[in-house]
């Protein structure tokens, strides 16, 4: 199927987010698609999800295919995996041996999406990122794009509160960042197979995909949309869980929590060294000196506080470090259902450890589905 036989919509608004490392190049083809989607405990959604993306995709007339990873759901998310599997050879699935995190389930379908796929695209479950919006992602890979993010304008439903602390956060790491991590993002993104291979290829098993793919380059743009409200029950991303996330984009994208302790830290001897010639000065010239313990205490705690801030500050870098070096992975696959008439049946039960890339000179374990 040719781009002129594909089902045509308004042209979208897509906004490139800078400078392009060469020309677009436009595609002509029509993309298979792999849809990677990780799931925790939305047993009450996924038919409707299921029913909307096979619907929109169908009528894109694409050759696409669907891989849901279960995080270690408590509820009946796996029963509804195992029916749509067996409902549709399309559909396949990976279910963790414990709930690992959205990042590195994302990870697992990302490592574990269809070989043959031209474009993968992540979302959620929960349809606030409404399906609709893949034929906009698509545009923007045929017009040349490799990697197509999106940009959320509004959310429904959501708190005011919690609009003003993305837009503070965002606006923290938009400064001090070292890549341009798109502001209000999300993990609704398009993932062209040359993009996809140099994602995979990173060594990190911390892994926040909102800044390692702009960090990645190629040709990249953004589609904003309106994010809908959940379709059931209420955000799994509380409070506690946007700050792991922005810390994380603050941390492993910045270095300038460490260039500020530095900065401080000049300041304050520069401070030093002026108070002590302004002692010598004055004990030269004969002038009384003032005696008390309030300034004394006062410059004590301060310097104090400040060091035990920037020992913190060493010790999130650090803890990092040691995350990344002991080297343990960042999700265990205890099953791989997947349709594949090709190959013999050799059970139900599987176990996948993710390890290093073998560019770092490490054993990867590979999967083989079912």
């Amino acid at each position: 199927m040719t781009i002129e036989s594909m089902p045509q919509r308004a042209q979208p608004v897509i906004e490139p987010t800078g400078a392009l490392p060469f020309p677009l190049d436009p595609r002509l083809h029509a993309p298979s698609v792999c849809v990677v989607i990780p799931v925790y405990n939305e047993e009450t959604v996924l038919e409707q999800t299921y029913a909307r993306l096979r619907s929109t995709l169908d009528e894109l007339g694409v050759q696409w295919s669907l891989l849901l990873v279960n995080d270690g759901s408590e509820d009946g998310t796996i029963a509804v995996l195992e029916s749509l599997y067996r409902r549709d050879a399309r559909v396949s699935y990976l279910s963790l041996s414990r709930n690992f995190g959205h990042q590195a389930a994302i990870s697992a379908g990302l490592d574990h999406a269809a070989a043959t796929a031209d474009v993968v695209i992540t979302m959620d479950a929960d349809l606030q990122h409404p399906p609709e919006i893949i034929s906009d992602l698509l545009i923007a890979w045929r017009l040349g794009y490799d990697i197509v993010h999106t940009r959320k304008i509004s959310t429904e439903r959501q708190s005011g509160a919690r609009s003003a602390a993305t837009q503070i956060a965002y606006g923290a790491i938009g400064r001090v960042a070292q890549v341009n991590i798109v502001p209000h993002a999300s993990d609704f993104r398009l993932l062209d197979r040359d993009a996809l291979a140099a994602v995979r290829d990173l060594p990190e098993r911390g892994r926040l995909y909102r800044g390692l793919t702009p960090w990645i380059g190629f040709r990249q743009a953004v589609v904003p949309f309106k994010a809908s409200a959940r379709a059931n029950g209420s955000s799994r991303y509380g409070f506690r869980q946007l700050a792991q996330i922005f810390g994380r984009a603050f941390f492993d994208f910045s270095t300038a929590p460490l260039h500020t302790a530095l900065a401080l830290g000049s300041a304050v001897l520069a401070l030093c060294g002026a108070y002590l010639i302004y002692v010598l000065g004055a004990f030269a010239l004969g002038y009384p000196m003032p005696r008390g313990f309030l300034s004394l205490i006062f410059v004590v705690v301060l310097l104090g506080s400040v060091n035990l801030t920037f020992t913190g500050i060493l010790g999130v870098y650090l803890a990092r470090i040691y995350n990344e070096v002991r080297g343990r992975p960042s999700y265990v696959v205890a099953r791989w259902r997947e349709h594949d008439l090709e190959m013999p049946q050799r059970g139900l039960e599987s176990i996948e450890v993710r390890l290093a890339s073998s560019r770092r000179g490490h054993a990867r374990g590979d999967l083989q589905p079912l």
